[in-house]
């Protein structure tokens, strides 16, 4: 589920709701076994999606681009067809009333809201400062597409994390978060430009989570203690796995203070030793979206993450031989 700090509009989704059904019991969860929970045959079962009409004034034209352009069953299928789902997951689009996309547990279904795609409507050409410098290829259309299929996949995260009883030993939505990610960046061929990278769209679905970021003195014991890291957080966490994927695409874009300081001590490696380094990454930093503390440990953590997500699939979404 998509957290925007507003009470009000997640109780009111059915998902929030049936968590307030009593007092919270004790829950026990049975061994994990590999390919129990899958399906008998890959691709039996399908990502079954439908946008219905809506309500919402400026969202027709937009239904109809997502119909049209076959995006979103394009990658369903795909996804569809490497895994063995233990039944058909229905995706709908639809007015809700509120702003929100969730897995729906109780349905075994994806309900994104036309409400929430209104919410990044926009263009992100104008935008200014560091963000402006890298979200330039940003029209509207890219990051209506964008982000949708960012969200999309995030929520079919926690819906295959219910389906197949997947192993998760963090925060769940930071799992999901990692799923939506390694998926597009997975779509990129070796020599894509950056404007043909699905990578890219991740980026999108970060900076989607860094306008949802609260202020901080707007961060109160509430927001702390929910299970969605900062939007702050899941911005850089995105970024990072970007980044660590192609470090030769995306560090001059990320990271160019970094990029600046490795390529001068290339240049004359005897005038530097381990001080001088931090101390020019430190002065550099400010040029950088994704501080060079992080950006220097994300290919460690991409490698790490693509790995663990690889074998969760290889493992649990598959049929197992007997």
């Amino acid at each position: 589920m998509i957290y925007f700090g507003l009470l009000a509009s997640l109780i009111a989704t059915p998902a929030f709701a049936q968590d307030l059904a009593g007092f919270p019991e004790e829950v026990e969860v049975e061994a994990l076994t590999p390919g129990a929970a899958a399906g008998p045959v890959l691709g039996e079962h399908r990502l079954v999606l439908t946008f219905e009409p809506s309500n919402i004034r400026e969202i027709g034209l937009v239904r109809a681009k997502f119909e049209k352009d076959g995006l979103f069953a394009d990658v369903l299928d795909e996804l569809a067809d490497q895994i063995a789902l233990p039944v058909d997951v229905p995706v709908t689009f639809t007015d809700c009333g509120y702003s929100n996309a969730y897995w729906n547990p109780s349905e075994q279904s994806i309900t994104f809201c036309y409400e929430l795609v209104a919410d990044y409507n926009q263009s992100y050409e104008y935008l200014e400062g560091q963000d402006g410098e890298f979200f330039r290829w940003a029209d509207q259309e890219t990051v209506l597409s964008g982000t949708t299929l960012f969200v999309l996949l995030h929520e079919l995260g926690h819906g295959l994390t219910a389906l197949y009883d997947l192993p998760i030993t963090g925060r769940e939505e930071d799992a999901v978060d990692q799923f939506a990610a390694l998926t597009l960046i997975g779509a990129d061929e070796e020599d894509d430009a950056f404007e043909d990278r699905p990578s890219r769209i991740a980026l999108l679905g970060a900076y989607f989570f860094k306008q949802l970021s609260f202020a901080p003195e707007e961060i109160s014991r509430s927001i702390l203690a929910n299970e969605h890291s900062l939007g702050q957080q899941r911005y850089y966490d995105v970024m990072c796995l970007v980044l660590g994927s192609d470090m030769d695409t995306y560090a001059p874009i990320l990271t160019p203070g970094m990029v600046m300081v490795f390529e001068t001590i290339d240049k004359n490696p005897d005038a530097f030793n381990d001080d001088k380094v931090m101390d020019w990454l430190k002065k550099t930093d400010a040029l950088n979206i994704l501080p060079s503390a992080r950006a220097l440990r994300c290919p460690q953590e991409f490698a790490r993450y693509d790995a663990s997500w690889d074998y969760i699939v290889d493992t649990f979404m598959t049929v197992q031989a007997d």
